[in-house]
């Protein structure tokens, strides 16, 4: 049975005729190769709050992981399934997997357990500027001989990007489980390794400076990687409807292309000793494995994606065709990345130069929380209270005394009508006061 995600119940968009059901999609096991990782790179750490700007790293599978345990891996990428992998058995098989990519919300409150405390409401608009995830790129072939010349090796990694637009949302019911709901491109093209709906796309040339270490018999090491996006790739609010339709959704997918030549029965790659006589290069992601405490993905939407060798030739697999969300498998699947956004609607102001504080979210709407947060360099008294446009309070958020440190306050906002509000902070002898929004 799945564990349902911190604060979630099932989003009326279920039945309302919104996302369409999928009856004929069901649970699938995940088939294919798996190695160990060996990690060498820590991943990004940023967390800046301004008074003109918020902009931080998030890690989707870091939420999951407070709730469940999660096992690390990764898996290969090639462009197509006639190249074999030999495991430390020597029976070998072949490649199965071919594409891999995942859909952010900012908004899922789990988001809100780790870093910096610090969650988006569905009511703010953010800008992606990267993506970060751990990769290998093991490369055995670095030229070729074409006519009469060698040429160098360069192969490409392509990586696609989507807003809401671009992407299809729906749902599926697990035997015995409620209905679980995912995002994932709405079509996958296999001469492009990739959708042909699109926000932005980009190939990068992958050389040997791009390369990883051979694998060793302890597993495969990764190095992290860092993709910028264009200026301004704006994600828009959800917050049109009451209902959440995921407006503020941003996804993308990698994919591999080689260079080198290949043929049917082609040998990718060999774990058993024996010697690759026709050698290829090849990439690889990170992942997490659950195969624990299953996570059920009803409300909010946070899912990877795969494609694998039935889909890559036009197939479907147990009712998915395109892509596979990896919620889809009896061990749910996660992609191991980050999404490094920025918003302006979303900050911290400086009070004086013993306390910075924000009230997030803002806007907010009345079934939230409101999250009260702020830093002393040293004790204080600290105030923080909510009025209507009359001078009313009509709410106390926080009053006492604060050691020094981050301080985290939750508060109800139920019994506060919608409509707009300013919020007063008061540490020491100064104040300060900032308009906040309420919705229903």
């Amino acid at each position: 049975m799945k564990k349902q995600l911190h604060r979630l119940s099932i989003v009326m968009l279920l039945i309302g005729g919104v996302m369409g059901q999928s009856f004929a999609q069901v649970e699938l096991k995940a088939e294919g190769a798996k190695g160990i990782e060996i990690v060498m790179d820590d991943a990004p750490v940023q967390n800046f709050k301004s008074k003109a700007d918020y902009n931080n790293w998030k890690f989707p599978v870091d939420a999951i992981e407070q709730l469940t345990t999660l096992t690390r891996f990764v898996n290969f990428l090639f462009p197509d399934s006639i190249v074999k992998y030999v495991p430390e058995t020597g029976d070998p098989y072949f490649t199965q997997w071919h594409s891999v990519g995942a859909v952010f919300t900012p908004n899922d409150p789990n988001l809100e357990l780790i870093d910096d405390n610090t969650i988006l409401s569905r009511y703010n608009e953010y800008t992606v500027d990267s993506i970060y995830f751990p990769n290998l790129y093991v490369r055995y072939v670095d030229s070729i001989v074409v006519g009469s010349d060698t040429i160098p090796v360069v192969d490409t990694l392509i990586v696609q990007f989507f807003k809401y637009d671009q992407l299809e949302q729906s749902s599926f019911t697990p035997t015995g489980e409620l209905p679980e709901i995912y995002m994932k491109p709405a079509n996958w093209t296999q001469s492009m390794l990739g959708s042909n709906n699109v926000a932005y796309e980009i190939k990068i040339p992958l050389t040997a400076d791009d390369s990883t270490t051979r694998p060793n018999g302890d597993g495969w090491v990764s190095r992290n990687r860092v993709i910028a996006l264009p200026e301004n790739f704006n994600i828009a609010s959800d917050a049109l409807t009451k209902e959440l339709e995921f407006k503020n959704s941003f996804g993308f997918s990698i994919a591999f292309k080689t260079m080198v030549p290949y043929n049917f029965g082609d040998t990718m790659e060999t774990r058993n000793g024996s010697e690759i006589t026709n050698k290829m290069n090849y990439f690889g992601h990170s992942f997490f494995s659950n195969s624990n405490i299953q996570v059920a993905q009803n409300e909010y939407i946070n899912n990877s994606w795969w494609v694998n060798s039935e889909i890559l030739y036009g197939q479907t697999q147990n009712g998915w065709s395109n892509s596979v969300p990896g919620n889809a498998y009896f061990d749910d699947r996660y992609l191991n990345y980050a999404v490094h956004f920025k918003t302006s609607s979303l900050s911290t102001e400086k009070l004086n130069d013993n306390i910075t504080f924000g009230v997030y979210p803002n806007p907010i709407s009345n079934s939230e929380t409101l999250m009260a947060d702020f830093n002393l360099v040293n004790a204080s008294n600290v105030t923080i209270a909510i009025y209507d446009l009359l001078g009313n309070k009509v709410k106390d958020v926080v009053d006492g005394y604060y050691t020094g440190g981050e301080h985290t306050i939750d508060v109800s906002i139920s019994d506060i009508s919608a409509g707009m509000y300013i919020y007063s902070v008061k540490a020491g002898n100064a104040i300060s006061s900032k308009k906040i929004t309420v919705v229903e």
